[in-house]
């Protein structure tokens, strides 16, 4: 039995733990459980899930997010991420709804962090330079998460020198615990400008006893280098942010995105000496079929083993993908 099989064996057998890992009010204290582990959902681009004129696939939608409520404590799940591409036309009202359905599952269950794609944001598709119009802020508010006692969401608190957009959801971050360790976790919006960048440095720079967990849409393509083509919205690239961003911080531990279709890892060394781990996840279009086929991301941390188990499944088929870059494993300090 591979570690892998071992990891799925060991989520089929846990049953009535009790959540080990709260979110933070104020990033204070770190709750523990007897055997540590926890778990972060990542969902890869459900563009196409929302998208009438793909034929749409809302099921796989509302399954993955029903899925993590019912799992919540059985894999401890203490965190969901979206890697962006929430919607596939920014501008679709009924898209955004299917995705606004599709996480009130979870609003008082589980915390979620979103980051905005190029199909989130009407002018990021364009081939001229344009704004940054989103409809996130209709249905993701910054209300809907400051207002949740389940949340300790930070938009424009301090430090927020460089940056702060009143009644927006572009850029946020959160803290949560896990296995006795503190995270930081933040969603950058498409191609960050350089005054999101500042804030972000400033923000990971006032965390330093915090792992810090970056959500951005486009950093990494399926070679496992960093790079996403050619968009002529304002800001910076994934090199630029690696190395005005990423690569400085000792703290640094994981950097998730989707965006290109494929997997693929890229592990760097940071400034400190510090490994930096980057996964790419996009299931959309002809990867798996039918535009994704509702997979999803399970990544599993063993801190007595300091170890991560990421796997791939799909509550909707209820199965997992066995591919060497759908199920591996990473080791942290």
């Amino acid at each position: 039995m591979n570690v892998c099989d071992e990891t799925r064996r060991r989520f089929l057998g846990l049953v009535g733990l009790v959540v080990a890992a709260s979110v933070l009010g104020g990033c204070g204290s770190v709750a523990r459980h007897e055997d540590r582990s926890f778990t972060i959902v990542v969902l890869p681009d459900t563009q196409n899930y929302t998208d009438s004129s793909f034929g749409g696939a809302p099921a796989y939608f509302y399954e993955q997010t029903e899925w993590i409520r019912e799992n919540r404590k059985k894999l401890n799940i203490v965190m969901v991420a979206h890697a962006g591409d929430i919607v596939q036309n920014a501008g679709a009202r009924s898209e955004w709804e299917i995705a606004s359905k599709a996480f009130e599952t979870i609003d008082d269950d589980v915390p979620y962090i979103l980051c905005l794609g190029n199909h989130d944001i009407a002018d990021a598709r364009s081939e001229e330079p344009g704004g940054r119009d989103t409809l996130v802020n209709d249905y993701f508010p910054p209300s809907r998460f400051t207002e949740n006692p389940l949340y300790s969401a930070h938009f424009g608190t301090e430090p927020d020198r460089h940056f702060w957009e009143p009644g927006r959801s572009d850029n946020y971050y959160l803290c949560f615990a896990g296995g006795g360790m503190r995270f930081l976790i933040l969603a950058l919006e498409f191609k960050p400008r350089d005054a999101v960048l500042a804030w972000a440095n400033d923000v990971v720079a006032a965390h330093p006893d915090h792992r810090c967990i970056v959500v951005t849409h486009g950093y990494l393509n399926a070679k496992a280098t960093r790079g996403m083509g050619q968009y002529a919205i304002e800001g910076n690239g994934p090199e630029a942010i690696w190395e005005r961003f990423v690569s400085r911080h000792e703290n640094m531990l994981l950097v998730l995105c989707g965006h290109i279709l494929g997997e693929s890892v890229l592990t760097s060394t940071g400034a400190g000496g510090n490994k930096v781990h980057q996964i790419l996840a996009d299931y959309q279009n002809d990867y798996v079929g039918h535009g994704g086929e509702g997979y999803l991301r399970i990544m599993t941390f063993f801190p007595d083993e300091k170890r991560i188990e990421v796997l791939t499944y799909s509550p909707s088929l209820g199965s997992y993908l066995t591919r060497a870059k759908s199920q591996f494993s990473l080791e942290y300090e």
